[in-house]
């Protein structure tokens, strides 16, 4: 189990480290495992460490380079070594064991993400790290911009910690997590209490696909037209403006009042308007939605032709 961690943590300086994942089944041994899965699980460590390396896990300096220590019988023991390309002797007491154990307590808040155990709290910390608080137990520190990107759980985070697990889908029933100082021997990391275990349904955690959705809003002014209205409750009209031709919902009750009052509109009428344009994302598609939050005519059309058609039912 994880123990609680520092109130802070300095990551200016971290030493190389190793990350080590046991897997085993339910008789504590496993003596073979599907090599496509163990591809997985590689791929995986590297893609959530360059993900993480990307969000301030390890400070400023250049990423770690990942590698691994040959494989041994027994219960099936993965050692990802993190090598940094400098070395750097200082070392925070907060990060005892450098960047294995970094990587491996940002691993055991992903599990917990996806597995949603509730927070009591997340705290930010002046030095730019977050304390993560479990209800039932259980303190985690990471820095902010790595919290961020772990909590929001993009695809590509999800789809790397689930690589991780990817043999819990079939011959192994347990995932232990423990990280240390690169030059502790592998017998003895695997004979530590594990910091983190995971099971079975934390890879059914991060095989489901939620929908990757992201919202982003913008508002401007622009001169339009108004093409077609519609006049029934929370029906668009069709506007067109110099950043093109949509459907927007008329959210200016001052205008909508004076339309109820009388006035008139008209085909060549021009307005100034404010348009909120709210963009949302899903799994890479974009759907845009135009609010027009005022309207103010500045040229008043001719009476030539018809008044402003209703937009057909």
């Amino acid at each position: 189990m994880s123990t609680a961690e520092p109130a802070s943590a300095d990551y200016s300086e971290i030493t190389d480290g190793v990350m080590q994942l046991r897997f085993a089944d339910d008789s504590n041994s496993v003596h073979a495992l599907n090599a496509a899965e163990v591809a997985e699980v590689l791929q995986g460590i590297v893609e959530f460490t360059s993900d993480m390396a990307k969000h301030g896990l390890f400070g400023d300096g250049m990423p770690p380079e990942v590698k691994v220590r040959p494989v041994r019988e027994g219960s099936f023991i993965i050692d990802a070594i993190l090598q940094f390309a400098s070395d750097n002797p200082e070392v925070a007491t907060a990060l005892s064991g450098g960047a294995g154990v970094v990587i491996t307590k940002a691993a055991e808040i992903a599990v917990k993400v996806l597995r949603g155990t509730p927070m009591e709290s997340a705290q930010e910390m002046s030095d730019g790290g977050m304390i993560i608080t479990w209800k039932g137990g259980g303190v985690n520190t990471v820095p902010k911009d790595a919290w961020r990107r772990i909590n929001a759980m993009k695809r590509p985070t999800r789809k790397a910690v689930q690589k991780l697990l990817a043999p819990l889908a079939n011959e192994a029933e347990v995932l232990e997590l423990r990280g240390g100082d690169v030059n502790t021997p592998s017998e003895a990391l695997s004979s530590a209490e594990p910091e983190f275990v995971a099971t079975p349904s934390d890879f059914r955690d991060a095989s489901f696909e939620a929908d990757d959705v992201e919202e982003e809003v913008e508002t401007f002014e622009t001169e339009a037209r108004l093409q077609s209205i519609d006049f029934r409750p929370g029906q668009k009209w069709r506007v067109a403006t110099t950043d093109g031709t949509r459907l927007a919902t008329i959210e200016d009750e001052e205008f909508l009042r004076g339309l109820d009052e009388g006035i008139a509109l008209h085909k060549n009428d021009i307005f100034q308007v404010t348009i909120r344009e709210v963009r949302t994302i899903t799994n890479g598609r974009v759907a845009t939605d135009w609010s027009i939050t005022n309207a103010r005519r500045t040229k008043r059309g001719s009476d030539d032709g018809d008044a402003l058609p209703a937009r057909s039912s």
